[in-house]
């Protein structure tokens, strides 16, 4: 899907888009941007050889740089602002934006140019301005992404026209600015372009270009997936939504599912993270070639370690003979991170649409498994899905970790309207894609919690695309259906650890759980203006059944 040149119709793009053309600003590739990351300050050389980094136009002896932010070492949610919601303040943004490109301009900066997405499809290009002194940042987004290089510019040319601009990123983790000590991140969906202020993590640069690739796919009728996707055996793929820590990773990149797959059921990996699903032309295609993962169960000389290509918010220790190696698990702070070539695995660029949808939900209310009905429930409970933050990943409060929260379909990057995705996934659901919901968390109700350890959610996917799990409607939660021969499937003790139970005390907290749904969602409606009724109703007449169960007339 080639982009086609458009001219700027808007003051957002007009300032991001002239900073490249300063004369401090020279283009750059792979190769320069790994000699400048190689003596930038606060990075570290180790002496871990580059996965194949000859494809990158790098030298054969190029090793792993790992670089270390400091305090901030996740996601910053907070110094969002979208161009659509300014309002009244919208002058004030537009005055610190040319001040920072400003300031920028003023110094010496590099302009990379890129790929985002993986078939024909959907190929679009991106630029990433940075002042010279983020080469490793920007190293790492032409690992993450596809640089403008062989074979991929020839691949762009032969893709898709869609009459959409390329994607201009700019970002300055050097900017600064006494009202915003987080940063500041200002967004236009509807021109294709981000400036990132003030924030070193690497992620912010990642899920920006990321959330502007989304965005633009659903203005083409596609689905934006923060997911991951994948096919095993013949049967149709699986796509798996959720937060990091949900289990997303665990589940779409396990290639045998502890040991329950046969070696028949070949599985083959999309990704892990970001894909499209394209209605019209029925494919889901990958936005990323590489995977940006997190290192906390990295071993010590992990094997895993040769398919990296570059290392983030990890510790480095020097061995007797002198070689500098990876330490991860997270020994020097939360959500270390690696990019690292998806040739760990079978994989491909792209496939049909999903078969299977599984919301990942971290939500103690719900057993391990639930089968979806009914489209219009199977929206809603995308659009309020439970989950917990993961660790680190984010920069929020300590207090604001132990809490359950909604996120949306898992896609805290979304900047377009929630009821755009409500009515893309309702058309993916009407094209016969089956629904289900899976608790990757612990069930019961407070103080009376069974865990779900991978290990059973890995069989349940196995079990799931096998077809051989027998559903029956669930009485508690109409339009939900849960195993009949879970014992069978699953062990003995299935049914006694997560049978959802019928005393008061458990229809109590799942009824508080589904008003939690309801309440989210209202809001969504009569404050933001951003739902549509039709996605609440479903939950709504759920809710009123239990309401019967627990107070009959």
């Amino acid at each position: 899907m080639a982009s086609v040149h458009k001219l700027p119709v808007g003051p957002w793009r007009a300032i991001i888009e002239t900073a490249f053309y300063a004369n401090s600003v020279r283009k750059t590739n792979m190769a320069e941007l790994y000699r400048l990351a190689t003596k930038q300050p606060d990075v570290v050389t180790t002496s871990e050889p580059m996965y194949k980094p000859e494809i990158y136009g790098l030298p054969k002896n190029a090793r792993v740089l790992v670089s270390n932010d400091g305090k901030v070492v996740g996601r910053t949610a907070k110094a969002r602002r979208l161009v659509r919601e300014m309002g009244k303040d919208r002058d004030m943004y537009q005055g610190l934006l040319r001040e920072a490109v400003y300031e920028l301009n003023r110094r010496e900066a590099l302009w990379l140019e890129g790929i985002v997405g993986l078939h024909p499809d959907f190929m679009l290009k991106a630029h990433l301005l940075s002042p010279v002194t983020d080469a490793k940042n920007m190293l790492d987004w032409g690992f993450n992404f596809t640089p403008w290089m062989e074979p991929w510019i020839s691949e762009y040319k032969k893709s898709r026209v869609i009459d959409e601009p390329d994607i201009l990123v700019l970002a300055d983790p050097e900017w600064r600015h006494p009202d915003f000590p987080d940063g500041l991140v200002i967004i236009d969906e509807t021109e294709n372009c981000i400036a990132i202020l003030g924030m070193r993590y690497f992620g912010e640069r990642k899920k920006g270009t990321l959330t502007l690739a989304w965005t633009a796919g659903v203005r083409h009728n596609m689905v934006a997936c923060h997911g991951g996707i994948k096919t095993i055996g013949n049967n149709p793929p699986v796509a798996v939504f959720g937060l990091s820590g949900s289990g997303k990773s665990s589940i779409t990149n396990s290639l045998d599912h502890e040991g329950t797959l046969k070696k028949s059921e070949k599985v083959t990996v999309i990704h892990d993270d970001a894909f499209l699903i394209d209605l019209d032309n029925n494919i889901s295609v990958a936005l990323e070639p590489s995977l940006f993962d997190k290192t906390d169960a990295v071993r010590y000389r992990d094997p895993q370690i040769k398919y990296f290509f570059t290392a983030q918010n990890v510790a480095v220790t020097q061995e007797p003979d002198g070689k500098k190696r990876l330490v991860a698990y997270d020994v020097r702070n939360r959500n270390g991170r690696c990019i690292k070539s998806r040739d760990m695995f079978n994989h491909a660029n792209a496939c049909e649409r999903p078969g299977y949808v599984i919301w990942l939900q971290k939500d103690p209310s719900l057993p391990p498994i639930c089968r979806v009905k009914d489209p219009g429930l199977a929206v809603s409970m995308g659009a309020s899905l439970c989950t917990m933050r993961a660790k680190g990943v984010e920069n929020v409060p300590p207090e604001e970790l132990k809490k359950l929260v909604i996120e949306p379909f898992a896609n805290p990057f979304r900047v377009h309207p929630l009821v755009r995705d409500c009515q893309q996934f309702m058309k993916l659901f009407k094209m016969g894609t089956e629904c289900y919901i899976m608790n990757t968390y612990a069930f019961g109700t407070p103080g009376r919690l069974q865990d779900i350890p991978k290990e059973l959610s890995l069989k349940i996917v196995t079990e799931l695309i096998r077809g051989n799990i027998q559903w029956r409607d669930w009485r508690s939660f109409m339009g939900l259906q849960i195993p009949k021969n879970g014992k069978e499937l699953f062990g003995s003790d299935f049914d006694r650890k997560y049978k959802p139970p019928k005393d008061e005390e458990y229809l109590e907290y799942l009824r508080d759980r589904m008003q939690d749904r309801i309440t989210f969602l209202s809001n969504k409606r009569d404050i933001d203006h951003d739902m549509d009724s039709a996605f609440i109703d479903p939950l709504v007449e759920a809710r009123s059944v239990i309401d019967k169960i627990l107070h009959p007339i």
